[in-house]
């Protein structure tokens, strides 16, 4: 986000919430996640919509099981809300800062793992197919996060009561988290808004879905997080 004034932030979010007013009562957490050296990481929560957080802080319980691709505020807020947190992350950098929080606040139930991207192979090139391990975005052409994606195949079917999709390759993700879940568990995947992400919505069209659309921690835009229950 660019650097705005107090006054102008203030202007901005009024304008957010007029639109958007069952998002008032978000109202303190936003503004707070606006001020000077807030993050996700010293929040300790995850970069989703408002209403997605209020949904987990309601769901997680702590006999539960995630995975989540993507690692950040999301592992430490998990972490301390369930009984068993596997993360993955394609960043090296990202990943020993985050491994660094974990052994300061002392969570040992989570298991974080390190799948960097490697050179494309045949048959990984973008397309309209989810089967290939691609990214949409251009800073990743000509890498493939095959084994990234495939980190949640060594655990069994129905391992998991939520998997998080908020990293890379998301719609490959989503093929391949959707047998891992409980029955009555959950997939989310966070900026479902993005028309690039359609085929999730058709990989999970048999599954009740919840859109929460609406404003966003640290960010004066608004995205949408999509739930969907695997029953």
């Amino acid at each position: 986000m660019n650097p705005l004034s107090a006054s102008s932030k203030l202007l901005a979010m009024g304008s957010v919430l007029i639109r958007h007013p069952d998002d008032i009562r978000f109202a303190y957490r936003w503004l707070r996640s606006l001020l000077p050296s807030h993050s996700p990481l010293t929040d300790e929560i995850p970069w989703v919509t408002f209403k997605a957080i209020e949904w987990l802080e309601s769901y997680l319980k702590p006999h539960m099981d995630v995975f989540e691709y993507g690692a950040g505020g999301s592992t430490l807020f998990l972490a301390k809300r369930a009984s068993r947190v596997v993360s993955v992350e394609h960043d090296e950098e990202f990943y020993q800062v985050v491994a660094k929080l974990l052994a300061a606040g002392r969570m040992q139930n989570c298991e974080l793992i390190l799948r960097k991207p490697e050179g494309l192979r045949p048959g990984d090139e973008p397309s309209e197919g989810s089967r290939n391990f691609a990214s949409f975005q251009g800073k990743y052409r000509g890498l493939s996060f095959g084994d990234y994606v495939k980190a949640i195949d060594r655990y069994p079917d129905g391992s998991f009561d939520l998997v998080a999709v908020d990293g890379r390759a998301r719609v490959s993700c989503v093929r391949h988290a959707i047998g891992k879940v409980r029955r009555g568990g959950y997939v989310l995947l966070d900026n479902s808004e993005r028309p690039a992400y359609a085929e999730a919505f058709a990989l999970l069209s048999r599954y009740r879905r919840q859109d929460m659309y609406g404003i966003v921690p640290w960010n004066l835009g608004t995205y949408q997080t999509s739930i969907w229950q695997i029953d």
